[in-house]
């Protein structure tokens, strides 16, 4: 149908045209920019992702360049622990060296000051951006803070439910500094140092007795005729807390002698003899004695004899005495006098001498077993408030051997243990008001284990190490220096730890750079291929609706000429 008011064709031609203009500058900024989606329009759910993950990509690229920073501060302060290892084993090396004998300390004295110039040295240059992990500057003591924290950015996540957050390494520089402002580090003494514990650590107190006895050298030989005889008393387990018993006129005679050997001429002719005519004397009176020991005789030659108790009296003593000697031809074959040789009343006693003050500090403990008689072993803590407690005091200082003694009788209170002390020497034993048996039926004391929490504490600076003094000895010195240089392999192998964790790190955050990239391209890039082709395409169709509209005009161009004829 041709109206001469409407010309359908144009406006069909025109409204193709239109579409085809409106797509072909949708395929023109397709191409010059490369994004297939670049506004929410395009497509809401596309745009929303990749400008989410653009906005995560632009914050895990952050955290690669932080992770560049902290990988250079662990270099830096493993490069410096690793040097400070070195130190140190050459300063043990020193060490060992002085405690040679005869070798010149002062000139070893000299190469430590400069090896502990050398290490302050390292630990202040070991700093990058500012920060020095060997080198703090905490007012107090190590010991006595929490944790000394820093940190490094590790990760940035989003959850599922939006939320997001930055994941951080936490270092505890308590752990790697090698000097504190306030003290505490690895180079530097513990605050309140144990060190031997006053010479406690390493003593194995461990008390012995054993019966009275006395050894006698032996006079004879000698034959005893019918009229001979020696007369003796004896004194059995007389000790401090009893008087013993005493037995009278015992008598050695010729029949006595005769019995006991096993003889008929009265002789005794030796040492060995004479335990036995004593045994025989013992036996017939029921004397709690004997004559067959041999603590300090057996084996000693026929020149001697030996007597001891059997503790079988009922007293608590444990001793043998001769008294009273007297023969009838003027030789009492070494019953008279004093023995050469003699113990009685044995209590066991075992004691170490006090060396040096040390400090129980708040989280410190010293553990111990005892063992009293029958009673044990028992472990025993002193604590801080143990020797407060003790001592009346607030510091858990022991000073000398005597607060020592306080300390371990209030904390053993009730066991029957005894502790004496006499200038630096404590001597532990059994409390005899308690038990009151001497020798071998004595209560023993044992005392050992001797442990503490922490099991070792630093008790100078690298700083203070002087072998020409004797504030310590080599070997506490040597001891100390190993204990810094295991300390400082802990802190290397902690460092390492954190490298190697950046690294991962690292690698790991890298590719998820280049994993949100090619996520967030298969998203809105455009194909170029595609969208050139579409471009021809439609610059193909605009052609065709401009002459579509050309040739629809033209027709009505025609029927208007009609008009211009009439």
């Amino acid at each position: 149908m041709v109206s001469i008011l409407t010309n359908n064709a144009a406006i069909a031609a025109l409204s193709t045209l239109r579409h085809v203009d409106g797509q072909m500058d949708k395929a023109q900024e397709v191409i010059s920019s490369g994004f297939r989606v670049q506004k929410a329009q395009d497509n809401a759910a596309y745009w929303s992702i990749s400008t989410t993950m653009k906005s995560d990509h632009s914050a895990i690229s952050a955290v690669a360049d932080a992770l560049g920073l902290g990988a250079s501060l662990t270099d830096v302060a493993a490069t410096g622990t690793t040097a400070i290892v070195d130190i140190l084993s050459s300063f043990k090396a020193k060490l060992v060296a002085a405690a040679e004998p005869g070798v010149d300390r002062s000139k070893i004295q000299s190469e430590l000051y400069q090896l502990n110039a050398q290490a302050e040295g390292i630990v202040k240059s070991s700093s990058f951006n500012g920060e020095n992990w060997l080198q703090t500057f905490a007012p107090q003591h190590l010991a006595k803070m929490g944790p000394l924290d820093t940190t490094l950015v590790e990760a940035f996540t989003r959850y599922d439910d939006g939320a997001v957050r930055v994941s951080t390494i936490v270092v505890n520089l308590k752990t790697i500094s090698m000097l504190n402002e306030g003290g505490g580090g690895i180079l530097q003494k513990d605050v309140e140092t144990l060190n031997d514990i006053g010479g406690f650590r390493g003593a194995e107190i461990n008390s012995i007795a054993h019966e009275g006895h006395e050894a006698r050298a032996f006079t004879g030989p000698h034959t005893f005729s019918a009229t001979d005889n020696v007369k003796f008393d004896i004194v059995v387990d007389a000790g401090v807390h009893s008087p013993g018993i005493t037995f009278s006129n015992l008598t050695i005679d010729r029949a006595t002698v005769n019995a006991a050997l096993g003889i008929s001429t009265g002789t005794i002719a030796s040492g060995y003899d004479m335990r036995r005519v004593l045994d025989y004397v013992f036996a017939a009176n029921s004397v709690p004695a004997t004559a067959d020991g041999g603590r300090f005789t057996l084996g000693a030659g026929s020149g001697v004899f030996e007597i001891s108790s059997t503790e079988t009296s009922g007293h608590p003593g444990s001793s043998i005495d001769i008294l009273n000697a007297v023969s009838s031809f003027g030789n009492e074959l070494g019953l008279q006098g004093a023995p050469y040789l003699n113990h009685d009343d044995m209590y066991p006693a075992a004691s170490f001498n006090f060396t040096k003050p040390f400090t129980v500090g708040l989280k410190a403990q010293v553990f111990y077993d005892v063992t009293v008689g029958p009673v044990g072993p028992t472990t025993i803590t002193i604590d801080r408030a143990a020797v407060d407690a003790a001592l009346g005091t607030s510091d858990g200082y022991i000073g000398n051997a005597a607060d020592f003694a306080k300390v371990i009788k209030a904390t053993t209170a009730g066991m029957g243990l005894e502790v004496v002390t006499s200038g630096s020497l404590m001597t532990f034993s059994a409390d005899q008001t308690i038990y009151p048996e001497a020798g071998n039926r004595a209560a023993r004391v044992v005392v050992t284990n001797i442990r503490s929490n922490p099991v070792y504490d630093l008790p100078f600076d690298l700083k203070e190490v002087d072998v020409t003094s004797d504030n310590f000895t080599i070997g506490e010195y040597i001891q100390g220096l190993d204990y810094m240089l295991s300390r400082a392999v802990n802190s290397g192998s902690l460092i390492g730890s954190i490298q190697k964790r950046i690294e991962i790190q690292s690698d790991h955050v890298s590719a998820l750079l280049t994993h949100i990239d090619k996520g967030v391209s298969r998203l809105i890039d455009a194909d170029m291929n595609e969208a050139s082709s579409r471009l021809k395409a439609l610059q193909a169709q605009q052609q065709l609706s401009i002459q579509s509209l050309q040739i629809a005009n033209t027709n009505a161009e025609k029927i208007a000429l009609l008009f211009k004829g009439n």
